[in-house]
Parts: C-alpha cells; structure tokens; sequence
C-alpha cells in the first residue's frame, strides 16, 4: 500500500474504541512516530502538544461526534455498530447517524475505513460520500495470525481491533514483523476483559467497562464455566439475547439497585442468585467455588450496565472488584 500522509486517525463504534486507539498508538510510537492520543480517552483534544510531524489519534464518541462540525480526519474508522445510547439519542436510527458523521468533512483524499460487511453494506446502499476511498478488511491473513501470541489479542472483538490497526499500520509502511513485534508486546487496558488473577484453575475477569450486553456477550461467549456477576442501571431497550451462550454459564450473581428488571432478563435461562452489591456477590461465588475443585473455572465481572447506580464510574466499579476479590481468595483460595 502506498504511503499517504496522514495527519490525524479518528476511531468510533459501540465497542472497542479506546482498546483499538491505544494499539495504533502503541505500534506507531515503536516504530517511532510521535502518536498523540485524545478525545474519549487520554487528554481532550485540545491539550494534546502537536508537532509539526505529530499524528494525533481520537476516540469519538456518538455524543462528539452529534455536536462536530470541523472534524476532519485523514483516516476515519468505524469499528462496529450496535444498540447502546438510546436514552439520549432515541433511535438507532439516530446513533447510526452520529457514527457516520465521522466521514462528513472528509474528501477523496481521505480514507474510511469499515470493519465489517454490515457497515459497508450500509455505506454502499445509502451511496454516502461515494467519492472517499473505502478499505474494508475483516480477517487476517492465516499467515500473520499464527504469528500473534498475546492472548489479549486472540478474543474475537480484540482481533477485529486488531485487524483495524493491522490496516493503519500498511498506510504508514509499517513492516510486518515490527508490527507483530509491537502487539506481542501490547499490554491491555484495565477493565476491558482484564484476566488479573489465576489461582488453583480458577481465573478472574474484570470486565467492568462491558456497559451493554453486546458488550457482556463477548466475554461470555470467549470463556467457559463461568460464574457471572452482573447488573447496575440497564441501557434503554437492551437486548439480552443468550443464544449459543447458556451453555458457558454456570450460575449467575446480579447485584445494582435494578435487580427486578434482570432477574426477568435471565429468569428460566439460566441460573441466578440476587446478591444486590458487589461484595455480597463475590461472598456467594466463593462459597460456590469451594465446591467445585474438580474443573477450570472463570469469574467474570462483565455488568452489561452502566455503573452509576452503586458507582461512580466503570473503574471505580471494576477497581472495587478486584480489590475485593483478592482479598477473599488470599482468605479462601
């Protein structure tokens, strides 16, 4: 792929965003391009220090994006699309349409980049800004895939990140084996799938920033034997959809001031306790833990909820997990 001279990557989607920054970020600065990370995550935009040769990398949010009307970027990214934010935004309609006004200033010097076929469906039938010059990739080559052994990176959403900085690594000539050395390397962000202590077969997940189920569903569905603690305050018209996951789940823990509504989310699906708070949820999964000794298992922390019923943010949240729990298992594991 021919080197263009790009100036600025914005990154949006449900799902993804900031893991996806953080990793263009990452194998720009090694392979020693001033990389300038902002917006949704970092410093704002604004107290960003940019050079004259700086590469400045935003995460979007649908709400920055609604009230944006000078963005411009050289390379503009849409990860995925699913149902979230329709408390503020009402139709999916209308949060679609915020995600694609991340291609609005751009020219046919410019570049969109779509990492599914759904989006490019969709971008084709609407004929939206036909002149930009669109690059969809949505698998690896077998070839540069065998070649990556961060595990961090080998979960399904975490490859389709992957794939989409794999693509922004050809725009700059990156070689392909300083970019594989680059993401072996690549540490994940807290609270994202976060595997942050295994004892006696047993691992533990911090999975607090999964504010949706969509978000929720992938951890789900990546691990096996899992106890689930959830809940917090629902997103508008979530859907709890277990379909291929029942399976994976041994029993599940709900805890926020929302209990009644997920008990019916899960009720005759799968197995629940009502814990109502996060310590008495992780009390009732090791009780249970030390009845199972006999087989791998996953705790997962994954509220497919927002946080502020109990919290006061998703780190908080998910800081408190992990706290908490190793605190019981230097007492009982």
């Amino acid at each position: 792929m021919q080197k263009m001279p790009v100036k600025s990557i914005v990154v949006t989607g449900t799902n993804g965003k900031s893991t996806t920054c953080k990793l263009i970020q990452h194998v720009l600065k090694a392979n020693k391009f001033d990389a300038q990370l902002g917006g949704n995550i970092g410093k704002p935009v604004l107290d960003l220090i940019i050079k004259k040769k700086s590469i400045v990398i935003i995460e979007a949010s649908s709400f920055q994006l609604s009230y944006s009307k000078f963005l411009k970027p050289t390379v503009a990214a849409i990860l995925n699309i699913s149902r979230d934010h329709l408390d503020w935004h009402n139709t999916i309609a209308n949060y679609r349409n915020s995600k694609f006004k991340i291609f609005s200033k751009q020219d046919e010097n410019d570049i969109a980049l779509l990492n599914s076929k759904k989006l490019v469906t969709f971008f084709k039938k609407k004929n939206y800004l036909s002149k930009l010059k669109i690059i969809k990739k949505n698998s690896f080559d077998d070839k540069i895939k065998k070649k990556i052994t961060n595990d961090y990176l080998t979960s399904k959403p975490n490859l389709e990140n992957l794939i989409l900085t794999h693509q922004i690594s050809k725009l700059f000539n990156i070689k392909e084996k300083i970019f594989l050395e680059a993401i072996n390397n690549f540490k994940g962000l807290p609270h994202r799938n976060e595997k942050f202590l295994t004892k006696k077969k047993i691992s533990f997940i911090n999975d607090s920033k999964a504010t949706s189920f969509d978000s929720t569903k992938h951890a789900l569905k990546n691990n096996k034997n899992i106890f689930w603690i959830f809940g917090g305050l629902p997103k508008l018209r979530d859907d709890f959809n277990f379909l291929g996951l029942k399976s994976n789940i041994i029993k599940s823990f709900i805890i926020g001031k929302k209990t009644t509504y997920f008990k019916k989310k899960v009720a005759k699906k799968i197995k629940f306790k009502i814990s109502f708070n996060l310590k008495n949820a992780i009390r009732d999964v090791f009780k249970e833990l030390l009845l199972i000794r006999e087989k791998s298992v996953t705790v997962l922390f994954s509220p497919a909820s927002a946080s502020y019923d109990q919290f006061n943010n998703f780190a908080e949240r998910g800081d408190q997990f992990k706290k908490i729990t190793k605190d019981y298992a230097k007492k009982f594991l």
